[in-house]
Formats: structure tokens, sequence, C-alpha cells
């Protein structure tokens, strides 16, 4: 069944909980234009590195990468997204994944979110057109619709595009991805940008992801937390952990963020991709060829891969306490 919008009002609370998502990349410093708003596929790869690492213990088993299928990957959102859906072809090259397919419908800005994907009628249909298709896999989508951010609880939006997908292909899975807040260069520091994030990550993020397992049982449903990946860059940034990068926001040198809205730099798009990756294939970390990952023509100092495996296996434990 196809949910609509409800009435809600504007309570204080809907301000507060805004604010705890930070709006998720939902103000874009401009609105797209008609060439942006496109669909993609195949992303060409784009290298990048961090030195080999030793294997370390998992708290939770992963599957080998020599048994894992590809599959078709289905990304529809705004740009804190869509770059990790381009570079997550190569990534999966890299660990010798054959087979994985890569869509992507984009809309910048608050136009990406499920809500707005779903209320655009062009849009929508762009959509479903992909989906009807069938041999959709993983369909990703991305905070936050704006219902969400008012009801703390439950996206009808979300739903709707289930449904539909669903009614296309029983066997479709899914997954939400929670990206870092926007204008990091608002925050005094590392403590006062990841307070709220993290907070709303463990009070509303999971307990959704949680209700929308319990809604559709039959599909796999994943929480994407590649906004933690900036968060952790930042705090190595800022206790002089991370050689990499010396100016936060920045081009070129690269930074953290290229711009003042907080748009993944190349380090953050590694370690977001890795993270997406993990997501996605569930393989063992390790077998990342770490080698193959560069910035600056150079390699990394920093264990991305460790950090990566970190933000993965917490996610994990998450699910197992909630789930």
């Amino acid at each position: 069944m196809l949910r609509t919008p409800k009435s809600i009002a504007k309570i204080l609370s809907s301000f507060i909980f805004a604010a705890l998502l930070f709006g998720c990349g939902s103000n874009e410093l401009r609105e797209p234009s008609i060439q942006e708003a496109t669909t993609e596929s195949q992303i060409t790869k784009v290298p990048t590195v961090v030195p080999e690492v030793e294997p370390q213990e998992m708290e939770f088993a992963d599957t080998p990468t020599e048994h894992v299928q590809g599959k078709k990957v289905f990304y529809i959102g705004h740009s804190f997204g869509r770059p990790f859906a381009r570079e997550l072809p190569s990534f999966v090259e890299m660990v010798g994944i054959d087979n994985h397919v890569q869509e992507i419908v984009f809309r910048g800005g608050p136009n990406g979110s499920p809500q707005s994907l779903w209320e655009d009628p062009k849009v929508r249909e762009e959509i479903q057109n992909i989906l009807a298709e069938g041999d959709t896999d993983l369909l990703v989508m991305i905070c936050c619709s704006e219902n969400f951010l008012e009801s703390r609880q439950s996206d009808w939006a979300v739903e709707n595009w289930i449904d539909y997908a669903l009614s296309v292909n029983p066997d479709t899975d899914f997954a939400l991805a929670l990206p870092w807040p926007d204008y990091p260069e608002d925050y005094e520091n590392n403590e006062a940008y990841s307070e709220r994030i993290i907070e709303a990550h463990a009070s509303a993020w999971h307990p959704f992801i949680d209700d929308l397992r319990e809604l559709y049982p039959q599909s796999e449903i994943q929480s994407i937390f590649h906004g933690r990946a900036a968060i952790e860059l930042r705090g190595l940034f800022e206790s002089g952990s991370l050689p990499e990068i010396s100016k936060m926001t920045s081009k070129r040198p690269p930074g953290i963020f290229t711009d003042r809205k907080g748009h993944a730099g190349q380090i953050l798009l590694d370690l977001g991709t890795l993270i997406w990756l993990g997501t996605i294939y569930d393989i063992n970390m390790n077998d990342f060829p770490v080698s193959e990952l560069k910035i600056n023509g150079e390699s990394y100092e920093t264990d991305l891969v460790a950090i990566a495996k970190e933000i993965l296996d917490d996610e994990k434990l998450a699910d197992s306490k909630t789930g």
C-alpha cells in the first residue's frame, strides 16, 4: 500500500531533530540544472591507497571474496552519496568481485531525498522505469526526507519506494545511507561536530531501520553510516594524526572536505567507499588491495582499512543489540 504525506505540526521537537540530523546534505549551495539531474551506469574507477596492513581479528565473520556474487546496485539521492556510488564499481573490481552493475539517479540537495524523489513525477518515473526492469538487487537511498525529520520515527516515501521495488522484484534488498553533517567549518571542533549526529544515529536512525525491518521481514535492510568516516577523519586531523591532510577544507591540496558545504575530498571518498563496499558485500576487508589507493600520487600513511573495519563492526554491533 502506498503511503501519502500526513499533516504534521511543526512542533519544537521537529526542529530539534532537523538540527540533530543537520539536514543530511539537504541544503546545497545551488540547485541542480536539468543537465545535472542524470542517470548513470557503470562508473570508471579512480585509483587511490594505504600501505599493506596486517590482518586483524574481527568481531564478526566475513564472507570469502571468491564466494561473493556481484549485484546490481541502484543509488537514488543527492551529492553526499553519489560520489560513493560512482566509486563503488572500481572498489568492487579491486577485490575481484565480478558482475557488479551500478545505476545512479541523482538530484542535488533536498531534491535528492526519498520524499522529494517520490513527489517529483518526472524523476519518480525515471527511477521506476529502472526498477521495473526487475533485476535490481539493492536499492540505496539517503537521509533525509522532510517527513522523517519531522516525525523522527518513519518515512512514508522510503516505504513507497520499497513497496514499488518489491512489486516488480520481490527479491530486492535495501540500504539507507546516513551521511555526515554539512557545513563542517561552522563547528568549533570535532566534539561539537559529531555530538548531534552520533546521538541521532543511536536514538532515531537505528530505531527507524529496525521498524523497516519489521515491516519488510522478507528483505534485508542495511544501514550505511558513511557519515562517521568524516567524523573519524576530522578527529584524526585535529589530533595531528592525519598526515595526508594539511587543511580540513581544501580542493588543492586535498582536504577532508572540498568546500564550505562539506562535499567529500579524496580521503573521505576513499574511506566512505570502503564502508559502502563492506556494508553491501560483507567481505573480509583485509582482502582489499590497499596498495591501489593513493592521494596526490602517494600511498596513504593512514590505515583507512582499519578505520573502515571499526565503523563496520560498530554498525553490526548496533544491529545485534537492536535487531
